[in-house]
């Protein structure tokens, strides 16, 4: 077992090295890539950026940002194509148009979480809200930043009814 000990701190010190040559200063992400950070996430101001290589994209970008409240994560393509994003916002923090879809969607119910994320290489919004004034009826809606509604899930109790998107 002793003989294997600096073959493993050997392994250890490559791992780290490996990990540690993909994080890139925050002054080395290109400016397309910044530009799309402020489109998805306008005043997000970057903490760490990593880049991985990728068959597809050739290199990806690992951002982590801060912006308001919120620690945030994006993964972009090399000219700021949307891969994913994830991001946990209150009403507040929501486009106008997405706003007034939730608030009229879920008839001011209280809201359980809302989510930024990606779906197709756009952004979303995912809403979870109890709806109106009960406890028991909870509505799942995926809005765009439009306003539109992608879909929308009513469930109560254990019974899932689905509902045509509008």
């Amino acid at each position: 077992m002793a003989k294997y000990t600096p073959l493993a701190v050997l392994l250890l010190c490559a791992w780290s090295s490996v990990q540690a040559s993909d994080k890139i200063p925050i002054s080395a992400v290109p400016r397309r890539v910044r530009a799309a950070i402020q489109y998805y996430a306008p005043g997000a101001q970057l903490t760490e950026a990593r880049v991985t290589r990728d068959s597809t994209y050739r290199k990806i970008y690992n951002c982590t940002y801060f912006r308001n409240i919120h620690l945030g994560s994006i993964k972009l393509g090399p000219r700021g194509q949307l891969l994913d994003i994830d991001e946990t916002l209150v009403i507040e923090d929501v486009p106008p148009a997405v706003r007034k879809t939730v608030v009229a969607e879920t008839k001011g119910g209280l809201i359980k979480k809302i989510k930024l994320d990606a779906l197709y290489g756009r952004e979303v919004y995912r809403v979870r809200s109890y709806y109106g004034n009960s406890t028991k009826l909870e509505i799942s809606l995926v809005i765009t930043r439009t306003g539109r509604i992608v879909e929308r899930k009513v469930s109560q109790g254990l019974l899932i009814f689905f509902m045509a998107a509008g």
